[in-house]
């Protein structure tokens, strides 16, 4: 049987599954971040290349749908489909590429109408009503919004706690939490650290699990956390309002701090399920990767029959 290639590409990680038409995983890999708007063409078609050519193995694909963050516009997704067109492993595929929110709501849907709230990276929601229309909310990258996110609660702390370092804030243990993951031995030398090459985005988000488990003793965490929380709500009572109500709705989270599990995930689904929109948060189908699958098969001309979402679901995707 023809088999297609689907890519999950967020701020941190890639994932890449190979897979049948009768829904049978062929190959699978992972790999780092090819987003386009943290990484050059040329090193998004290294990546890719590496990611493709593990999974498909000497299979090549009838057809490939990449599901890449800092994908906003139609140019966007032209480019790199471009470059990916050049990869050998993709040489006869037929290429697509659109934002990593649409194979996540397909997969954790499997196709139904709804929305899915991405907070990891960085933060948006995704509505696709029944009637075909979406809606984006959030999803404005790190300098204007990613209101919610890991990076933006790893920026909110460090800011916290330079203003407790200076007084202008009451101590807090997210002084020493900041100053010493960066290892900042003269206080004012965190500055100059955090302007360094190596202090990407990736680095500083991952600040936010420490500040996620601070927040049980620590007031200044505790506020920043449950800010992230509404923030969160906030873009999906919007998705919600314009495509759904007043009918109830659902939706999936993903991502690395939406799907944390206790104390943020619990505290985020209570957050939104008290919007009074008749908004349900449900556990997700199939996982993105395959979301982009299902998407590479549409492509394709395949149906998505319950019975091939079984299959998928049947199989061990450990990635």
């Amino acid at each position: 049987m023809s088999a297609v290639l689907g890519i999950d590409g967020g701020g941190s990680r890639t994932r890449a599954a190979l897979v049948d038409a009768g829904g049978r995983i062929l190959g699978a890999a992972a790999g780092a971040s090819i987003n386009p708007r943290h990484h050059d063409l040329q090193q998004v078609r290294a990546r890719l290349a590496e990611l493709a050519e593990r999974a498909c193995g000497a299979t090549a694909p009838a057809t490939a749908f990449l599901a890449l963050g800092g994908i906003s516009t139609r140019n966007d997704a032209a480019a790199v489909e471009a470059t990916a067109r050049g990869i050998p492993a993709l040489r006869d595929a037929s290429v697509h590429v659109d934002n990593d929110a649409c194979a996540a709501l397909t997969g954790g849907l499997a196709g139904r109408p709804g929305m899915v709230l991405i907070a990891g990276t960085g933060s948006a929601c995704l509505g696709i009503g029944a009637d075909g229309r979406r809606h984006w909310c959030g999803g404005w990258e790190s300098l204007a919004d990613d209101a919610g996110s890991a990076y933006w609660i790893a920026v909110e702390a460090v800011r916290a706690a330079v203003r407790v370092e200076d007084g202008r804030l009451p101590p807090s243990r997210l002084r020493d939490l900041v100053f010493d993951r960066w290892a900042a031995t003269e206080s004012r030398a965190l500055a100059e650290r955090l302007a360094r090459s190596d202090v990407d985005r990736e680095r500083i988000a991952a600040l936010a699990p420490a500040v996620v488990a601070l927040a049980a003793t620590d007031v200044l965490a505790a506020a920043i956390v449950d800010r992230a929380a509404d923030e969160l709500a906030q873009l999906v009572a919007v998705t919600a309002a314009r495509l759904f109500a007043p009918r109830p709705s659902q939706v999936i989270l993903t991502g690395g701090l939406a799907q944390s599990g206790p104390p943020f995930t619990p505290l985020l689904t209570s957050r939104i399920e008290r919007l009074g929109l008749g908004v349900a948060v449900v556990e997700p189908v199939l996982p993105p990767v395959l979301g982009a699958v299902l998407e590479a098969g549409r492509l394709a001309g395949w149906s998505v029959p319950g019975a091939l979402v079984d299959v998928l679901r049947s199989q061990p995707l450990d990635l």
